[in-house]
């Protein structure tokens, strides 16, 4: 009796086993892998983030957002992978470099803004190298985004910093879409 319950524990261990390997997929280039292995950096970038998050979405006291509706219909269009390149170059050479040098003092901000900014800094170099496999077609109008950023003066700053939550969910939704592309 007990024989025939390892028998059978084992036959349905195997089954399920040879299932999961079916579902499993195998990546056959680099830029399958970058999609794979993507939302553990999703999980770093916002582990970062939520260290700095509540300061500068208190010190958000802005209206207008930088990223509405229309830069998410961006995102999910052809061209999403224009637009995520030109808004982490955005993040890159201004707001990420503002938000360090606005903390100075405080030890305790610039390593999660520089851990964003180096994931930032692989995901472009990776949009770069798979921008045929993202299907990086047209340059993305990002001028919009930094004439807002512009108006809002230094508040700008907080408004683009406070709005990284929702530029995560809008990376991800681009990323998760190629997932069935390879």
């Amino acid at each position: 009796m007990l024989f025939c319950r390892f028998l059978l524990l084992s036959l349905l261990t195997a089954q399920l086993l040879r299932a999961a390997q079916c579902k499993k997929i195998t990546c056959q280039n680099s830029c399958c892998s970058f999609i794979e292995g993507f939302p553990v950096r999703l999980k770093a970038l916002r582990s970062s983030y939520a260290v700095i998050r509540d300061y500068y979405e208190s010190k958000d006291d802005l209206d207008t957002a930088l990223f509405n509706r229309t830069v998410l219909n961006h995102f999910n269009n052809l061209y999403g992978c224009s637009v995520m390149n030109d808004i982490l170059h955005f993040y890159l050479e201004t707001v990420l470099p503002s938000a360090i040098s606005s903390h100075a003092d405080k030890k305790h901000f610039k390593t999660p803004i520089d851990t964003i900014g180096n994931l930032f800094q692989e995901l472009k170099r990776e949009l770069f190298k798979c921008r045929i496999y993202f299907k990086c077609q047209k340059p993305f109008e990002i001028s919009s985004i930094k004439n807002s950023y512009s108006r809002m003066g230094g508040k700008g700053l907080y408004k683009a910093m406070g709005e990284l939550d929702m530029l995560f969910n809008y990376i991800e939704n681009y990323v998760a879409s190629h997932k069935s592309k390879h």
